[in-house]
């Protein structure tokens, strides 16, 4: 289950979670990874095929028209920059929405104008609303594979804030 820890290190609680998700909107769930897929998700990338397969496995959710796979890996050529990319501060005009499928990552989020730490690893599915600022890095094992669910099949662009890292 995805960890919350907050900036003076205090990690949150159940009733802190339940408080995020009426305030901010903020949802953490966990949907455990089918475990057929485990070999599939060993390898480090993934062809057209065997992201086909992974999709057509974990069946869509009817309130996001729209979902596609990101992987992140270093043996892809463009690692760093998504990476790097990503780290930076925004925030987007429709939800985030992420299911955690391999790898790990932490996303840092802007709640009561707090910093706080979302670290999640397989099956863990959250919601980073629209508009709360936050970013995103991986952890030391520089990988991560996640279903990412759209709220408008056009996508979502990200609006940098700046603020520092």
């Amino acid at each position: 289950m995805a960890t919350l820890l907050f900036d003076d290190g205090r990690e949150a609680t159940p009733d802190d979670l339940a408080r995020l998700a009426r305030t901010h909107h903020i949802v953490v769930e966990h949907h455990p990874v089918p475990a057929e897929l485990e070999s599939l998700l060993q390898q480090p990338l993934l062809d057209r095929h065997a992201e086909e397969q992974l999709l057509s496995a974990i069946p869509p959710r009817p309130e996001f028209p729209a979902r596609d796979l990101i992987v992140l890996h270093p043996d892809r050529p463009d690692n760093k920059q998504l990476a790097t990319k990503f780290e930076s501060w925004h925030r987007h005009g429709g939800d985030e929405i992420r299911h955690i499928l391999d790898g790990a990552g932490i996303f840092g989020v802007i709640v009561d104008e707090r910093r706080a730490e979302l670290h999640v690893a397989p099956g863990d599915f959250i919601v980073v609303p629209a508009g709360l600022e936050h970013n995103f890095r991986l952890t030391s094992t520089r990988r991560i594979k996640a279903l990412r669910y759209l709220s408008d099949a056009g996508g979502w662009a990200a609006e940098f804030t700046g603020r520092a890292a």
